[in-house]
């Protein structure tokens, strides 16, 4: 049985590298395919036509002579940028395989390059704003990249900048070739009102002055209302429960109560309790909700009103119980 089963395995692997292998040899066909049509384009001027080719081939089979060849395309349309990057990813991917000799031309043809690649900069703006995106021709660009000068292809980039609750900005830098320098200052974005206003919230509108949601003061009224009818419900209960044992013949004869009867009698203290802290906890809470509503930002003075605030604690004890109320209006 083992020996059967260690055949079947056999076979299986055998059957997925033969897979893996006719995979393989078929990207390698498709990759030569591209890679010498790409080289009949170039032969015949058509740079534009020809770099598509080799971009294709490199990601069916990857390699160096690719790499070298789509970077002499970009450096023929003017690309110097793209070019010099391929340059080097051709020096390190020659460098791993050990071909020492594409490794020195990719070198050397991006040493020839570097000094007259033209950089672009994108400065941030000076404050901070949360989940900025910035983007340069459709691509995103990485923050930690901002306020350093990048190599770029020349010509036309156009710069986009957006966040949450600002309106996105949009620039065009043109970028000229041998060495040239340009610098694209990221203004503050304005505030967007619009998206405020159809209740998406936003950097210049806290939602409350909690900064949390403008329905939780009315949330905070109905649950508090809730824990007060509560509360008041098993005060009654208590009571009644009391009085009940209190009277009862049985329970407690000449108002000395037996056993049962004072369980009757703990039964409605636990109940009396759990009255106090609903009442408590409910008056806390709809206290609450009413300084919320009272302290609530108003969109003309959100920036003086967002310092206001209420902490209202209820205090239960054996003297009796109440509410301490701590705050800034």
């Amino acid at each position: 049985m083992i020996k059967h089963r260690t055949i079947l395995a056999a076979l299986g692997l055998s059957l997925c590298l033969g897979v893996a292998s006719t995979a393989h040899a078929e990207d390698k066909a498709l990759a030569e395919s591209l890679f010498q049509e790409g080289r009949r384009l170039m032969g015949e001027g058509d740079a534009a036509k020809a770099c598509p080719k080799f971009e294709a081939s490199q990601k069916a089979d990857p390699s160096p002579g690719t790499l070298i060849n789509l970077a002499g395309c970009y450096k023929t349309l003017g690309r110097t940028a793209s070019a010099w990057a391929e340059y080097k990813s051709a020096e390190t991917l020659a460098r791993n395989l050990k071909r020492s000799d594409q490794q020195e031309f990719a070198a050397k043809a991006a040493a020839e390059l570097e000094p007259n690649l033209s950089k672009l900069e994108l400065v941030p703006p000076k404050t901070k704003i949360k989940d900025l995106q910035v983007t340069r021709d459709g691509e995103l660009i990485a923050n930690g990249s901002l306020g350093t000068p990048v190599a770029v292809d020349p010509g036309k980039h156009e710069i986009k900048v957006s966040a949450p609750g600002y309106r996105p900005w949009v620039t065009t830098v043109e970028v000229g070739p041998n060495g040239d320098a340009q610098i694209v200052r990221i203004p503050p974005l304005a505030i967007d009102e619009t998206a405020q206003a159809d209740g998406g919230g936003g950097p210049g509108r806290p939602d409350s002055a909690g900064g949390g949601s403008s329905a939780l003061p009315w949330v905070l009224i109905g649950g508090g209302g809730v824990f007060i009818g509560g509360g008041l419900i098993f005060g009654m209960l208590a009571s009644n429960q009391a009085s009940d044992a209190e009277n009862d013949p049985t329970l407690c004869p000449n108002k000395e109560c037996s056993p049962a009867g004072q369980d009757e009698i703990d039964s409605a203290e636990g109940k009396a309790l759990i009255s106090t802290i609903g009442v408590g906890v409910g008056a806390a809470a709809a206290i609450t909700g009413v300084v919320l509503l009272l302290t609530q930002d108003s969109s003309s003075s959100a920036k003086k009103k967002s310092s206001r605030f209420a902490n209202v604690t209820p205090v239960f004890g054996p003297g009796g119980s109440g509410l301490y109320v701590k705050g800034s209006f």
